[in-house]
């Protein structure tokens, strides 16, 4: 008979588990991303339905429409990235199916081959003859032996058989599932596009009935720039105040600040639902080509009547108003975060708060029904991308 490995699928299991944990783990994350980016454009058809309820187009609903048009790229994108990982699944299975169909047929060979031995020595008494024709004890011992192994084998072989067979019909049920996702995938990312350009379209429209209010908008950027000047330089004050008054007291809650920092990418964010219509650094204007404004944080568009909420524990700097609206800053010992636009205020300054809490009601525009929240975080004198701050 001829000794072969009777463990022959185990090295073909392992290269397969190896080869699709990054695979499943990839998955998983695409998945939540998928998950997100949905539930991100569901909120921004929902402000839209709210902006769109008045009669004049507004900056702000074409940067709703650009902020979804931006969601739906993204989500197209992560659909052909899940595409391209199941299709990589089922290449990777159909080549296991193949391997592990040889290696049920030498095992069947195998097995076949110690049914014949045991068709030979069926007998008892020729299995007995064996034992007590030993030439001493020890060797009717190991003969004892070597047939209880090969009865073992015989039933190790058949073992192996309906193992392999199981693990081949797990892959092509696997296999038949990951067909379906696939087509499944292929419809869902042909209905984003069908809706995408239905997006880009209505943004062309409404870009254009934009263009025709020139003079308004003009005048609106540069209200806007000039208030944005005085915030920050309000800011700037109070962050300059706060440094002074840290170095002359020697006073700060460093180890907060360590674990502020240690949190970056993992903070909650400052709404329960919204979608950011202006990021951080310079943003081109929807309208006018040659105009870019700089913004110190990001907007993000949210449901009317919703609150700020703190991202993380500390204590209230300080709260002022705009002239129009209020705004919270949060210290988190050597940072701040910054929460502007809002109507009520419900912290005053000196007070302990906790991630997650209330600080203020947002504004609602009269004229447009857009609520939107300004946020910004900084580093001591520095101002820092609060999108890389948040999960």
């Amino acid at each position: 008979m001829r000794l072969k490995n009777t463990y022959p699928i185990l090295p073909l299991l392992m290269m397969f588990l190896f080869s699709t944990v990054g695979l499943a783990q990839s998955a998983s994350d695409l998945e939540k991303r998928v998950n997100k980016l949905q539930e991100d454009i569901k909120t921004s058809q929902n402000l839209l339905k709210q902006t769109s309820k008045n009669k004049e187009t507004t900056l702000q609903e074409v940067e709703l429409l650009q902020a979804q048009i931006k969601q739906r790229d993204d989500l197209i994108a992560t659909y052909n990235k899940q595409l391209d990982n199941l299709n990589k699944s089922t290449k990777a299975y159909k080549s296991d199916i193949n391997n592990l169909q040889n290696e049920l047929q030498k095992s069947r060979q195998e097995y076949a081959e110690l049914l014949e031995i045991a068709y030979r020595n069926r007998n008892n008494i020729n299995n007995l003859i064996f034992i007590f024709s030993s030439d001493d004890f020890n060797q009717a011992i190991r003969r004892m032996r070597y047939l209880q192994q090969f009865q073992d084998l015989l039933k190790h072989k058949m073992q192996e058989i309906d193992d392999t067979k199981a693990d081949i019909k797990k892959r092509i049920d696997r296999n038949e599932a990951d067909k379906k996702r696939i087509e499944a995938l292929k419809n869902e990312q042909n209905k984003q596009r069908e809706a995408l350009n239905k997006d880009k379209k209505a943004l062309n429209d409404k870009v254009a009935k934009l263009k025709k209010q020139e003079k308004k908008i003009k005048k609106e950027i540069s209200q806007k720039e000039k208030e944005t000047k005085e915030l920050q330089a309000r800011i700037k004050k109070i962050i300059a105040d706060e440094v002074a008054k840290r170095k002359a007291d020697a006073t700060v809650d460093t180890k907060l600040s360590a674990t502020f920092e240690s949190n970056k990418g993992k903070l909650p964010w400052p709404v329960a639902k919204g979608v950011v219509t202006k990021k951080y650094g310079n943003n081109p204007h929807p309208t006018q080509s040659k105009v870019v404004v700089f913004n110190n944080g990001i907007d993000i568009s949210t449901e009317q009547g919703a609150d700020a909420l703190c991202v993380f524990d500390g204590q209230v700097s300080t709260v002022f108003n705009t002239g129009l609206t209020n705004v919270v800053m949060v210290r988190h010992g050597l940072y701040f975060t910054l929460y502007a636009n809002l109507d009520k205020v419900y912290v005053k300054n000196g007070d302990k708060v906790k991630t997650g809490q209330k600080l203020g009601l947002i504004h609602t525009g009269s004229s447009d029904n857009v609520t939107t929240l300004h946020f910004e975080v900084w580093n001591d004198k520095n101002n820092t991308n609060p999108e890389k701050w948040l999960k």
